[in-house]
């Protein structure tokens, strides 16, 4: 059995369809199965073809750049401030690049470095008085300005760790800690 063979077989079996078409755009695998269903790095979307997945891959790879650039954009003073109010750390160009990147990955988090440096850019938030996320299994998040402060006071990490993995957990736990 060849790669493309291979591939094809451990794709069907993730995601538990029968692919005809399957394509890497963007650093995304996009298949097509024979329902007419269309996956991205195996998640089913609700895309009715590949060219809107490739569309949707293509826009979001474009919006994280421009995202990312904007944050280097901003002066490193201001980073490195922020950086210091919160933190009382030696601040190095390593410490701030790695705010950077952790600022525009979108990553859920509870650093009140990471939401103020994110404040700074206002390309950044999709809604008014929202925060949103990106978690690990590629669900995007919205809260509330008062919910992450909330959750900056109670959260330790392994919560944090916890509410990244997927949009289930992390509406789980938001629902009991809100319960409180």
């Amino acid at each position: 059995m060849n790669y493309t063979a291979l591939n094809k077989k451990v794709n069907d079996i993730v995601s538990g369809a029968d692919l005809v078409e399957q394509t890497h755009f963007f650093g995304s695998v996009l298949a097509l199965s024979s329902e007419g269903k269309v996956y991205i790095d195996n998640y089913l979307t609700e895309f009715e073809s590949l060219d809107e997945a490739r569309s949707f891959v293509k826009h979001k790879d474009i919006g994280n750049e421009i995202s990312k650039e904007i944050y280097e954009e901003i002066l490193e003073n201001k980073i490195a401030n922020i950086i210091r109010e919160e933190h009382k750390v030696k601040v190095t160009d390593t410490l701030i690049e790695s705010y950077i990147d952790l600022a525009s990955s979108k990553l859920f988090t509870t650093d009140k470095v990471v939401q103020r440096i994110r404040e700074l850019n206002r390309h950044d938030s999709i809604l008014e008085n929202k925060l949103h996320y990106v978690l690990n299994d590629g669900s995007t998040v919205a809260i509330d300005v008062g919910t992450q402060e909330y959750l900056n006071s109670i959260l330790d990490q392994e919560v944090v760790e916890y509410m990244r993995e997927g949009k289930e957990n992390f509406i789980n736990a938001l629902q009991l800690l809100t319960k409180e």
